[in-house]
């Protein structure tokens, strides 16, 4: 299944790839965000032209715009030819291939442990929705934004990661449950560690050293992909975080600062494109990280370009010099409008700061977000990094995207202050979300950092005197020669994997774990009450809606069994029938008004799961709750003593 899940992400990605000549390790790094990005898009545009969303119209998209792009760019070659990439090393393609095995399978496994078992639901708030959703996606055909908005009775909500479970759902079988947890390791195992290879090769440059670091670190934060499968749950965010660094990999590329093959200036802007739109299609406040993470590299873009053409010695250089300008500054006040224009409706998140903001500065120098345990080594590479960037004048934008992605975590977990509001409102002011965001920003730093500290070593080594430390300067010779390299470069490696996946990742794992487990204090699901779900199919018939307080649990009754409930999300923005018939429905028999709204939505069951509940128990939902059997509901099915299914009888008979 996880494999199925792999092929999803990273076939259809392929096909654009390879149809605008990507060729070598690159073409399989960029497919999972072309992939996102196209099938976002098809996703979007599909409903329009009254095409369904499944695997065959989704591959036939992809091969659709795979030959558009061949087309465009064919036709930009003949004009203009471009350099081809000069052939990757074996070497290359073997570390690349090794390093990307060892990290799906540490970040497999960390991922694995956490759900307990392939379908293990997360107990959390957001999951009610995001099971259901996928459900509704599968049966509607339609993976569109507007789709799940309307689902849920909002204008649009991000549908990339909906849409690609639902593909893999359908091609499987699987139940949602199973289907969701493989799709997400997936996503963090494999997805996640190929963009930031992308990334890393971009700032960082194509050795075998920077190549397994990449991997190493991709798998070493207990911030992300964890952090995103265990709190809220945030499954949207993990994907488009995951094609974060693929997308800022072609940004520099574009820029022209990133050191991958550069193709003709039409592919590679077309391709970021793609990129781009699979970051915000997955969900848009990792766009606007995006976008903030862009500036730095812009700057550096704007100050190179200007710095050539000062002082101003003809018309056409201060012509230039002020269109440059204008369109930088353009930039930046286009990007702060934006940001106030997707800030989330107000009030609905407030998340407070958790901790001062000594606390939030201490937590940064020690890569330990918000109370995690702290990666003295990870510092260590990620500060030595820093200063070497610094100490060089070389690819110092890359200081400024680290700071910005610090800055942003410092304002949301530790300053309660006037511009926390404005800079955090895009991930509704929580400090988890942009924890996440950190590894994005550490991870070319700290390679380049891990890098210089390694070469440092064996430089040391190979000044070593031989008579006194015969075994070491044996080994310090090894680097001279190819296999040298690789052996000595190995052993660090091996050192710095066991010293990120020690005690740091599995407390990650651990704490993801509470999340999954499945007993009677579960917050949503009971195994008593999963067992009614799963055998609902049976006693309630296509067609009929079911009610019940979806805080409890019994809203998922949709995503496990297929049968309608009244509110498939805690906070579904429903009217005022569901109201009626929650606050109403078991005096239905004496209150008539109440059947007017029951007929009208055709609810003829209702769940009691009791009153545990993963918010609190909500207020208007009298008519659903602490059920027994009266005139208006017959009880018709029950799995040990407080989980019960009862059908309504006062407005039918």
């Amino acid at each position: 299944m996880i494999l199925l899940a792999v092929l999803a992400f990273i076939l259809p990605g392929l096909i654009l790839s390879l149809a605008i000549r990507i060729r070598g390790i690159n073409s399989v790094l960029l497919a999972p965000a072309f992939t996102v990005g196209v099938g976002g898009f098809l996703a979007t545009v599909y409903p329009f032209v009254g095409v369904p969303w499944g695997p065959a119209t989704f591959l036939a998209g992809v091969v659709a715009v795979s030959a558009a792009a061949w087309a465009i760019r064919n036709a930009v070659i003949r004009k203009s030819p471009e350099p081809e990439a000069e052939p990757q090393r074996r070497s290359m393609v073997l570390a690349a291939g090794l390093g990307a095995l060892g990290a799906a399978l540490l970040i497999g496994v960390q991922m694995g442990t956490a759900m307990i078992s392939p379908d293990s639901i997360s107990q959390t708030y957001d999951n009610v929705f995001h099971l259901n959703a996928v459900r509704w996606t599968m049966e509607t055909h339609n993976a569109s934004p507007l789709n799940l908005g309307a689902f849920t009775g909002i204008s649009a909500y991000p549908s990339g990661w909906h849409g690609m479970v639902a593909i893999v759902g359908e091609l499987s079988g699987a139940t949602i449950p199973v289907v969701v947890n493989a799709t997400n390791i997936a996503i963090g195992a494999v997805v996640w560690p190929l963009g930031c290879l992308y990334l890393v090769q971009a700032v960082a440059g194509h050795r075998i050293t920077t190549t397994v670091l990449a991997f190493v670190f991709a798998a070493g934060f207990s911030t992300f992909p964890m952090l995103m499968i265990d709190w809220g749950v945030l499954y949207p965010n993990l994907l488009s975080i995951s094609v974060l660094p693929a997308a800022i990999g072609m940004a520099l590329t574009a820029l022209g600062l990133g050191r991958h093959h550069r193709q003709s200036s039409v592919v590679v802007w077309l391709s970021l494109g793609v990129g781009v739109a699979g970051v915000a299609l997955a969900h848009p406040s990792t766009l606007m990280a995006f976008l903030a993470f862009m500036i730095p590299p812009s700057a550096a873009v704007y100050y190179f370009k200007i710095r050539r053409l000062w002082p101003q010695r003809s018309p056409t250089g201060r012509r230039s010099i002020i269109l440059l300008t204008v369109a930088f500054l353009g930039w930046l006040l286009g990007l702060a409008v934006l940001w106030g224009y997707l800030r989330p409706p107000e009030g609905s998140a407030d998340w407070p700061v958790v901790e001062t903001p000594a606390q939030a500065v201490g937590e940064l120098l020690l890569n330990a977000p918000l109370g995690r345990p702290s990666q003295e080594i990870v510092s260590i590479c990620l500060f030595v990094g820093l200063w070497r960037l610094w100490a060089l004048k070389s690819r110092r934008w890359l200081i400024g995207i680290y700071a910005i992605a610090a800055f942003f975590f410092f304002l949301a977990a530790g300053y309660n202050g006037i511009p926390r509001l404005f800079v955090t409102g895009v991930w509704y002011f929580d400090s988890n979300r942009l924890a996440a965001l950190l590894p994005v920003a550490t991870m070319g730093p700290a390679v380049i950092g891990a890098s210089f500290l390694i070469d440092a070593g064996r430089r040391w080594l190979s000044r070593r005197d031989q008579s006194r430390t015969s075994g070491l300067s044996r080994f310090a010779r090894m680097p001279q020669t190819p296999r040298g390299v690789m052996a000595s470069s190995l052993a660090a490696l091996a050192v710095l994997v066991v010293v990120t996946q020690t005690g740091i990742t599995t407390f990650a794992a651990e704490h993801a774990h509470w999340q999954y487990r499945s007993d009677e204090q579960s917050a949503l699901l009971s195994p008593e009450e999963r067992k009614m779900l799963e055998r609902l199919a049976d006693g309630v018939e296509p067609g009929a809606a079911i009610a019940g307080l979806p805080s409890s649990g019994t809203s998922l009754a949709y995503a496990f069994s297929g049968r309608s409930v009244i509110q498939p999300h805690i906070l579904t923005t429903h009217g005022s029938d569901v109201d009626v018939v929650n606050a109403g429905l078991k005096d239905a028999a004496t209150f008539p008004g109440v059947c007017e709204s029951v007929r009208k939505l055709n609810v003829k069951y209702v769940l009691d799961f009791g009153t545990r509940t993963v918010t609190g128990t909500l207020a208007g939902y009298g008519g659903v709750m602490d059920l027994e059997p009266n005139e208006s509901l017959e009880l018709i099915d029950q799995e040990g003593p407080d989980v019960r299914l009862f059908k309504v009888r006062a407005c039918w008979d």
